[in-house]
């Protein structure tokens, strides 16, 4: 595909850019939402967040409310899921070539070299909430908003790696991978996330978007996918060395993820709604937070002895799943409900039943159910230097498999599984041969504050 920076001399009013730009612009409908795209190709790819798409099952549609008539379109792909930032590459299956937005800078740049302070913006909504849309045969269409550039860097480590842009134009719920559209009519950044009850929002630098696109592996050969998949065992295997779970988290097939959030986190979430123990725990993060309010102290200390907790033989009996449910599964199931319900409430200002909606969607994420499936060490490498002697690429019945064996020294060797999915190579498992290997599931991450929308 193609990256087009737009012109820099034609400048246009805030309603001749949306115009001209909302063709451009779709919905994107998936089983758990929707949110905003756009095309930056006329083959049809279109950057998102990686959010709207990445806890969906599957896309049952992009539409254009902004074309008359307004095309609907069912075949569409994840292609690529930027492992940094919040960003998904998508294509759309079209007999004829879409409308599409140019890229402010088609390079990885400062988002000084195409944007400044105080520049005007115009960002695109729906007319409708997404509850509302839902419950319509047709998508009324689109809706601009005007606003200006407030900063050129933000950062907020727990909604992802800056910076980000601030925008005054106020962002709504759905709003997620929309473009930031200055009065050329270029996308400058892409819509992700803003604060509770306050107007306004970020927006990741389009520049992101350009080296995503840049760095997107080419699979288009055996060879290719041979080299990326040993690339990636290697990858993996250094993560494994230095116990970097964001690193393993990243690298852990999304579709064996979701096979871990149908046997364990669906389990866990229905066993602790059943009877009080999901109340009873949210209850005692209130009393830790009231205490440490009253205190000035950090919560955190405290918090995390209430989930070592979880992991105890009379938690498990009380929840029903002693013998059946590895206890590094609860502690984590238990981490990530936990903490995203207490940013929520202690960071953000959500009452408890908005915080607990907030926690339930947290628990029941890719990424949650990544910090489940995720291994931080093999014991037996412990010391040991690990070799990747061959890999093997094989055609799977729905997507391309590949082998590595790896020499982890003292005659033993593990086997790496994985899968090509999302435009790259993903391990699903890691098996033992000779004397059993034992996995331990990795740390995990505390929750985002900011809302993404």
């Amino acid at each position: 595909m193609r990256v087009l920076e737009g012109a820099k001399r034609r400048s246009f009013e805030p309603g001749a850019v949306a115009e001209r730009s909302v063709g451009a612009i779709g919905v994107v409908v998936t089983d758990t939402g929707r949110g905003l795209g756009f095309v930056v190709d006329p083959g049809g790819y279109m950057i998102t967040n990686r959010h709207v798409v990445e806890d969906a099952d599957y896309i049952d549609m992009v539409s254009f409310p902004g074309l008359d008539p307004a095309p609907e379109f069912t075949q569409v792909e994840i292609v690529y899921i930027d492992p940094v930032r919040d960003l998904a590459l998508l294509r759309i299956e079209s007999e004829a070539p879409l409308p599409y937005l140019a890229l402010a800078t088609g390079k990885r740049a400062p988002a000084s070299h195409y944007v400044a302070e105080r520049d005007a913006v115009v960002l695109l909504s729906r007319e409708v909430g997404p509850d509302e849309a839902a419950a319509l045969e047709h998508d009324p269409g689109l809706l601009a908003h005007t606003g200006r550039v407030e900063r050129l860097e933000v950062y907020n480590p727990t909604v992802g790696p800056g910076p980000y842009l601030g925008v005054s134009a106020q962002i709504e719920q759905g709003q997620s991978g929309g473009p930031v559209l200055d009065r050329y009519g270029r996308a400058v950044g892409v819509v992700t996330w803003t604060w509770k009850d306050q107007k306004g929002g970020f927006a990741i630098p389009i520049s992101e978007a350009a080296r995503m696109l840049a760095e997107r592996p080419k699979l288009g050969t055996s060879g290719e996918q041979q080299q990326r998949a040993e690339d990636r065992v290697k990858a993996y295997l250094a993560a494994l060395g230095a116990g970097s779970g964001g690193e393993l988290r990243r690298l852990t097939s999304p579709s064996r993820a979701r096979e871990v959030r149908g046997e364990t986190v669906d389990v866990l979430l229905e066993r602790s709604i059943e009877g009080t123990i999901l109340q009873s725990f949210v209850t005692s993060i209130d009393e830790l937070l009231a205490e440490a309010a009253r205190g000035g102290n950090d919560p955190t200390p405290m918090f995390e002895g209430m989930v070592d907790y979880t992991s105890s033989d009379a938690f498990m009996r009380k929840l029903g799943v002693e013998g059946s449910m590895s206890k590094h599964a609860v502690v984590t199931f238990f981490y990530e409900l936990g903490s995203a319900y207490m940013a929520a409430r202690w960071y953000g200002n959500y009452d408890r039943h908005d915080a607990l909606m907030l926690a339930v969607q947290r628990v029941h994420s890719l990424e949650a159910a990544r910090s489940i499936t995720v291994l931080s060490t093999i014991d037996e490498l412990g010391g040991l230097r690990a070799v990747v002697e061959r890999v093997e690429v094989r055609p799977g019945f729905y997507t391309p498999q590949a082998v590595a064996t790896v020499d982890v020294g003292s005659g033993k060797k593990i086997s790496v599984q994985m899968r090509l999915e999302w435009g790259d190579w993903y391990v699903v498992s890691v098996e033992g041969s000779g004397a059993p290997v034992r996995l331990q599931p990795a740390g995990v991450q505390s929750s985002p504050i900011g809302r993404q929308e």
